[in-house]
């Protein structure tokens, strides 16, 4: 599981994108109920907020005490450090549980088993995230030259999984038909590089080699970027699984 210091939760608090609004009405109807949601692996919160529109109460947890620490605070909103596989909750407790941009971190086998505890009969799971930022035309072509090329050998393995959209995930429940919802920003050079310097891949090159060659690759950037403060169109693709186990036969 992916952990952060205080440092990077506060950089992640301020320039990770927030997902479709609309996302959040259509997950609401999806529940009969909308009493009581888990957000596993809420990271600083950015999903807590929005699902607290819809549920009365929201259970926000995160392994990283550094992200809880750095969480947006919001009174429907209660943020503990638990791990996803194991947590304190009660059997049959939750209306929906909600994981964003952050399964592929998971121990799944364990995690499937407490989902199972945890949800309410006729309970939801929704899984969701966002694959690389694609900019228009040659800023794109630079990024990926410059910036993704250089990362691409500090990948964690288990990030594989988001980049294939969890495709190669066999969920245990049945899925249920999901819309297609889009995430786009408009950023400035400087907003669009502090977003990427929060993956995974850049702390850990930063990390084990310094920041000189991310800076090199910035600055080849920002010549196709030409004007910083110019805010570009910016596109992650954006994938929703959902869906609800089988109920136990009571015979």
């Amino acid at each position: 599981m992916r952990t952060f210091d205080t440092s990077t939760s506060a950089i992640y608090s301020r320039v990770r994108p927030t997902y479709p609004a609309e996302l959040y009405f259509w997950l609401s109807r999806q529940v009969p109920n909308t009493q009581r949601v888990w957000d596993c692996a809420c990271g600083t919160g950015q999903a807590s907020i929005d699902l607290a529109a819809y549920f009365s109460q929201v259970e926000a947890t995160d392994i990283s005490e550094a992200q809880i620490a750095k969480a947006t605070p919001h009174r429907h909103v209660n943020y503990t450090v638990q791990p996803a596989e194991s947590t304190h909750f009660p059997d049959n407790h939750f209306d929906a549980v909600c994981v964003a941009h952050a399964l592929h971190w998971f121990e799944l086998d364990a995690f499937w088993v407490e989902v199972k505890r945890v949800l309410k009969p006729g309970g939801k799971v929704f899984i969701w995230g966002y694959n690389w930022a694609q900019f228009e035309s040659e800023l794109d072509t630079a990024v990926r030259q410059h910036i993704l090329s250089i990362l691409k050998p500090h990948w964690p393995e288990k990030t594989a999984l988001l980049r294939e959209q969890y495709r190669a995930i066999e969920f245990p429940f049945e899925t249920i038909e999901t819309p297609e919802f889009d995430l786009k920003c408009r950023w400035t050079m400087s907003q669009a590089f502090a977003f990427m310097r929060t993956w995974s891949a850049a702390q850990i090159m930063v990390e084990n080699h310094g920041d000189e060659r991310i800076l090199q690759a910035e600055s080849a950037v920002a010549e196709v970027w030409q004007n910083p403060q110019k805010k570009q169109n910016v596109k992650l693709p954006f994938f929703v699984y959902a869906g609800q186990f089988k109920e136990a036969d009571p015979n």
